[in-house]
């Protein structure tokens, strides 16, 4: 039996050369295009405004910044590598407050996912044109190198989902077992940045076990091999769960997961996400919302693409990775369906914008198959005057989606409405301790806050909360051995534990209180002895 790929009728070809020229100015291009964007939102104060922005630089902050720093400190929902790679970094103050200790690590990740990309359509099309063409799909949407440049997973994610199919391409081609090493290791990574790259773990070891045409031993032993060094950090994760909270499944279904936090908000407030329980709502919220975040045109281009890779029986095989890149399409159906997750989009119900961005992770793949009109069937001139016309739409696409002004960009837009730095209790808190805070530890939920910290530049060794397991169980005792002050907002986990043993907070009285209207009210403590 031959050791071939398979392919309906023709081989894989060896690795495409590409000139050392042609390598250069797309290198060029895109670290003009990551570190350009980045600049430019950065001066532009855009970089750092969804609540999750603060929330990641919080982690990576605490890794070393805490009255318990170390691992603990990640928490049991947010996956560990985005905080971890940007936790050397957020030991500056400066890079901390910013979020640029973030932003760097996404940009790093937005470049190297563009190379690839462009090597990932070179090699499946033999043609440095459609090479371009993808690179111009991924590299110049407006939304995908505005995220680019925030501190948030997305970016990273992508980039270890990118890693893992090229490797998987090259195993295709070759055959080598040290290929599929190295995918699995992209796909552990990958575990351990987005829980969707969970989902893709069983469709990447069905690709492993048909790619290569060998003895069915061989194969298992491969697709194995994948499944093995890919779940573990599944496995490692839950294993940290279950140490540390005494349940495996404390991200998916503790107290503080999505779930929990669409019960609660199901109890209190009686409103239900549009697409929960509807399969068909929420694919059409879902491809609404690459519609309005990719542009139309990217969208009809990638069609096209894709009718091409479905008619071309020659060339199905070698493209086939690239569906890999695009199943969490049913992954974030089924998840807004049936898993307390929400996307809102501004032209249905109820026509806001929340959590757009979960489209981006589908850009890879369909910049990918937009680079499958430029068949090898043609002729490099009707190919030339194809990429032409496709880059110009691509181009005029994306003006237009910027002709608003940056603030107007969907994915920037939704920012600007939500961010928690403008709530009415957030600047409250602000006013207040930019006034008074006299550097004593203050008891608060800093999650709750998660502007005041850097706002104030108050380094999270002065700050108690339920991240500081091993404190936070001692402040039942008294809270006037551990805190001079105390912050609680309406029904968090402060005010719950000042409920629970009002003993401990004798020492305590408040100075200050807000209410406000469908919004949280606070009360601030201050020790009044010792």
């Amino acid at each position: 039996m031959s050791d071939r790929p398979y392919a309906d009728s023709t081989p894989l070809q060896p690795n495409p050369i590409l000139p050392a020229g042609v390598a250069l100015a797309v290198w060029a291009a895109i670290l003009a295009v990551a570190f350009g964007s980045l600049r430019f939102f950065y001066t532009c104060g855009l970089t750092q405004l969804y609540g999750d922005t603060f929330a990641h630089m919080e982690g990576a902050r605490r890794v070393f910044d805490s009255l318990t720093p170390g691992f603990s400190e990640l928490g049991n929902v947010w996956l560990p590598l985005f905080h971890w790679l940007a936790a050397p970094l957020a030991i500056n103050d400066h890079l901390w407050r910013t979020g640029l200790a973030g932003s760097l690590v996404s940009t790093a990740a937005f470049a190297v996912s563009a190379w690839f990309l462009f090597r990932l359509a070179l090699e499946m099309n033999g043609s440095v044109a459609a090479g371009f063409l993808t690179l111009s799909a991924f590299l110049l949407c407006p939304s995908m190198f505005y995220l680019a440049g925030t501190p948030m997973t997305e970016p990273l994610a992508i980039l270890f989902a990118v890693l893992m199919v090229y490797g998987l391409l090259r195993y295709q081609m070759s055959g080598r077992t040290l290929c599929v090493i190295g995918a699995g290791v992209a796909a552990f990574f990958g575990t351990l940045t987005r829980y969707s790259a969970w989902y893709v773990l069983p469709f990447a070891a069905l690709f492993v076990f048909w790619a290569f045409k060998r003895p069915w031993r061989h194969r298992l032993r491969n697709a194995l091999l994948f499944s093995v060094i890919a779940g573990a950090g599944p496995a490692l994760w839950m294993i940290h769960e279950a140490v540390s909270y005494g349940n495996p499944l404390e991200f998916y279904n503790g107290p503080n997961s999505a779930e929990a936090i669409y019960a609660y908000q199901v109890a209190t407030t009686a409103f239900r996400y549009p697409t929960d329980g509807s399969i068909e709502l929420s694919a059409r919220y879902y491809l609404e919302d690459l519609k309005i975040i990719l542009g139309p045109w990217l969208l009809i281009i990638a069609l096209l693409g894709l009718l091409m890779w479905i008619v071309e029986r020659r060339f199905r095989a070698r493209r086939a990775a690239t569906l890999l890149l695009l199943v969490l399409f049913p992954f974030y159906i089924q998840a807004m369906a049936g898993s307390g997750v929400a996307l809102y989009v501004p032209t249905y119900f109820p026509h806001s914008y929340y959590n757009l961005r979960y489209g981006i992770e589908l850009l890879p793949g369909i910049a990918l198959l937009t680079s499958f009109v430029m068949s090898p069937s043609l002729s490099k001139h009707w190919r030339s005057g194809l990429l032409a016309v496709c880059f110009a739409a691509l181009v005029s696409q994306n003006v237009w989606m910027l002709a608003g002004g940056a603030r107007n960009l969907p994915v920037v837009k939704e920012g600007v409405l939500n961010t928690p730095c403008n709530t009415g209790p957030t600047k409250a808190l602000i006013g207040f301790f930019r006034q008074h805070y006299d550097g004593q530890r203050i008891l608060m939920e800093s999650g709750e806050w998660p502007c005041v910290a850097p706002t104030l530049d108050i380094h999270y060794r002065k700050i108690l909360c339920t991240n500081n397991l091993k404190f936070w169980r001692q402040l039942r005792n008294g809270a006037q051995k551990l805190v001079g002050w105390v912050v609680a907002g309406e029904n968090d986990p402060v005010d719950i534990l000042m409920r629970a043993y009002p003993g401990a907070f004798k020492d305590f009285s408040p100075v200050y209180h807000r209410d406000f209207p469908q919004q949280q009210s606070i009360t601030i403590f201050r020790r009044t002895s010792g």
